[in-house]
């Protein structure tokens, strides 16, 4: 026994060693961001976010080599939402969200000259700016005699950004942040996200409808591995997979909101046609923003899209009076079908029909769709500082329900997605005591499975970095 032990310590520590390689990054995470606020780099605060740059180190046999990553500053700032204004006509003004009125609650949002809630008046990269790059563009650590610093930046001005696995510590990278002298661009030449936002109506200030809507839109965002459209404000109406074998045709039909399947009176629909207002539309090299508000007698419900090289991250605060309930669902197209449906409450997958099915309603840990169409995995979650509320699921595939849709197609396809009930309190700070509910969708698009145990596997794989990110710690580089 005690033999077997000592052998099994010492496998442990091999298989520790292995992991940990000072070379090379051994961060088993591609697909996730790593975002720092300035308050976590105060070496590097002050800078023009323009002279922020990024750089991983490696070694090619013996020869130790610096290569340029791309990295983003976002810059934020914390405004009022005003109120709508009057009529569609009335003229903006910078400072809140809807460009009108003052005062009243506020929140730290995505700055973004291109909207009413305009620049950050502290045009350097400040505690509430954040900084982000790729996981995956980590590297190793220089080794003793080679320290250096790469061209192009101000000598003594790094910042070594460890990262680290916490589902296995021994697996380690690092990218060095750098002032640049100005020759360097933080996007080191490369655009892992393209979003165009593209309204109808032509200029946002002076065009777009704050009052009331609709405020059509071609939007889209294109990556190597998906490409999403957008409709208008909450009309997230196309998902292609670009990933591996995947066909690329267009499997969604909505990402859709509503108080129950069978009730229309608040749906995405109705959001887009009542009043709102832009936060931010960013288009940078590691993710784009996509941020607004506006939802019937929630004109301060927000929903913020953070999209990156394989994922979506939708994240929506829900600033409401009281409600009784909500559900967010994925409903795909009539090009879904054949796909194949699959969740932790549902392992052995049901195939997307059009036919009903007998997914129960147990809240899932993760979801998803797998066909030559291509694979999307979806993760949703709530916090909320509210008591009393429940998680229910919802699954559906009907090509002829009995409920009159939304908006859409009229049919279920692989429709899934959770319900919150239990009566959820107000949530608007602005007509009192609120409580808080946010939830978050991360979907990531992935190539075609040919075996679903494999993709269960990634699955909850997937889960696991999502609810164990990677965590960061930062030192001074100094060569």
């Amino acid at each position: 026994m005690r033999r077997a032990l000592a052998i099994g310590m010492a496998a442990v520590l091999v298989l520790g060693l292995a992991a940990c390689d000072p070379d090379r990054s051994t961060v088993p995470r591609p697909g996730e961001p790593v975002v720092l606020t300035g308050a976590r780099l105060p070496a590097l605060r002050g800078q023009a976010p323009g002279r922020i740059v990024a750089f991983r180190h490696s070694y090619a046999g013996d020869a130790a080599r610096w290569t340029q990553v791309p990295v983003q500053v976002d810059e934020r700032k914390v405004v009022p939402f005003g109120t709508q204004p009057g009529t569609n006509d009335a003229p903006g003004t910078t400072g809140t969200v809807y460009g009108n009125g003052a005062g009243g609650p506020t929140a730290l949002q995505y700055a973004d000259p291109a909207t009413f809630v305009g620049a950050d008046g502290d045009p350097t990269f400040d505690a509430d700016d954040e900084l982000v790059f790729m996981a995956s563009d980590a590297g190793g650590l220089p080794r003793g005699g080679d320290e250096s610093e790469p061209a192009g930046v101000v000598p003594g001005s790094g910042v070594r950004v460890e990262v680290l696995d916490p589902q296995a510590p021994g697996r380690l990278g690092w990218v060095f942040l750098f002032r640049s002298d100005g020759s360097l661009d933080p996007s080191a030449g490369v655009d892992y996200v393209d979003y165009d936002f593209v309204l109808d109506s032509g200029d946002y200030t002076t065009t777009y409808g704050r009052h009331e809507g609709p405020n059509p839109e071609r939007s889209r965002v294109r990556t190597p591995t998906y490409e999403i459209t957008f409709g208008d404000r909450w009309i997230e109406d196309g998902w292609r997979v670009r990933s591996g074998s995947a066909s690329g045709v267009d499997v969604l039909d909505g990402v859709k909101d509503q108080f129950a399947v069978d009730t229309c009176g608040r749906s995405n629909a109705t959001f887009a046609e009542a009043e709102g207002a832009f936060v931010a539309n960013v288009d940078g090299p590691v993710r784009a923003i996509r941020s607004y508000v506006g939802a019937n007698s929630g004109p301060r419900t927000q929903r913020t899209h953070l999209m990156y090289r394989d994922r979506e991250v939708s994240i929506t605060d829900l600033r409401v009076h009281q409600i009784p309930q909500i559900m967010d669902f994925v409903d795909l197209s009539a090009a879904a079908r054949g796909m194949t449906y699959a969740s932790s409450t549902a392992p052995g997958g049901v195939t997307v029909d059009g036919r009903r099915d007998g997914v129960g309603t147990r809240p899932a840990e993760w979801e998803t769709w797998n066909g030559p169409q291509g694979a999307v995995y979806s993760r949703s979650t709530f916090t909320t500082s509210a008591s009393g509320l429940r998680l229910t699921w919802f699954q559906r595939d009907e090509a002829r329900p009995p409920e009159t849709q939304c908006w859409g197609d009229g049919s279920f396809y692989g429709a899934a997605g959770p319900v919150l009930t239990g009566g959820i309190p107000n949530t608007d700070p602005g007509i009192g005591p609120a409580a808080t509910v946010r939830s978050t969708r991360t979907v990531h698009f992935l190539a075609p499975h040919q075996d679903p145990d494999r993709l269960a596997a990634t699955a909850w794989a997937l889960t696991r970095d999502l609810q164990e990110p990677v965590r960061t710690s930062t030192t001074p580089y100094r060569p």
